[in-house]
């Protein structure tokens, strides 16, 4: 998706949340400071970057494998941290594309998921891809082009 969305000629701005380290953290953690209130930390990248990325973008492309049925938890933590920006990233067009080695009917409950996050930001669905089988390399290539086309058709 993303090389289509470039070749159409738009910017493109990504956060890989799985891959961050303790140097950029993303989350608080709470086991250092129990019972109290914790400050988000200076480095934080997702208040510093993506947030004002997130406020600055007309359309928002979520990713996540499927995990136990469910969004990837460091994707997830992420979202979560959207709440002090509800109002501010109302109305955006969104895109979420899923891969996993489930069904679709695995699926069902992230599906269902989307769809009230994006109900309750008032997002505007441009379409979402939920790639089943991803072991299956051919079924995969046929999701990997849906992709790529739909990030072309993007102005």
């Amino acid at each position: 998706m993303e090389k289509g969305i470039k070749e159409a000629g738009n910017k493109v701005y990504r956060y890989d949340a799985g891959l961050q380290g303790e140097s950029e953290p993303h989350f608080l953690q709470l086991e250092h400071a129990l019972g109290m209130e914790v400050n988000i930390p200076d480095n934080d990248v997702v208040e510093k970057e993506v947030i004002p990325k997130l406020l600055a973008a007309d359309v928002v492309v979520l990713v996540s494998s499927l995990y136990y049925y469910g969004l990837n938890a460091q994707l997830k933590t992420v979202i979560d941290r959207f709440y002090d920006y509800n109002h501010e990233l109302k109305d955006k067009k969104r895109i979420f594309m899923m891969a996993g080695y489930g069904t679709q009917e695995d699926m069902d409950a992230v599906k269902l998921h989307i769809e009230k996050i994006s109900s309750y930001m008032r997002w505007k669905m441009i379409d979402q891809i939920y790639a089943d089988d991803s072991w299956n390399e051919q079924k995969l290539e046929k999701f990997s082009q849906k992709a790529f086309n739909l990030g072309k058709s993007i102005k």
